[in-house]
Parts: C-alpha cells; structure tokens; sequence
C-alpha cells in the first residue's frame, strides 16, 4: 500500500469478521468493528450472513441425516479416477 493511501473501511471490517464472530478481538478491534457494522448496511448484511451461516454448520453437524438422503447423495458421489 503506498504511504498515506486510505484503508477502505469494508476491508478492514472483511479483515475483521471471522475473528469477530470468533470473539478473538481486541477490545478495541471489536469497537472497531461493531462501529461500522452499527453505521454500514452491506457489511451488517454480510455479518448477519455469516452469524446464520455457522448457526446452520453447527446444526447440521448435530442432526442426523435421513438415510434415504445418505443413499442419494451416495449416489451422487463420483470417482476421483
């Protein structure tokens, strides 16, 4: 980046996200974040996103599959050879 170029701020807050939804920030990243987030609708968009996204993984991770299911997509599997 050349000297005195501006940061965007939806990148830092793309930067910001994972680590975010982990609970891995600083108390000031996360002021950092949470700022943006409070002031800009598409990066709130994309963090609601993500947030439902990783309730649904831990969900389906949980839940047993129907084996009916299992067998189609047993189905769908293709050989690598």
């Amino acid at each position: 980046m050349a000297y005195g170029a501006q940061v965007d701020p939806c990148d830092k807050c793309e930067e910001l996200l994972q680590p975010y939804l982990d609970r891995e920030l600083s108390d000031a990243e996360r002021a950092e974040a949470e700022l943006h987030l409070d002031g800009c609708s598409y990066c709130r968009k994309r963090y609601h996103f993500e947030e439902n996204l990783r309730q649904f993984v831990r969900q389906a991770t949980v839940e047993e599959m129907p084996p009916d299911l299992k067998q189609k997509l047993a189905e769908l599997r293709t050989s690598l050879f």
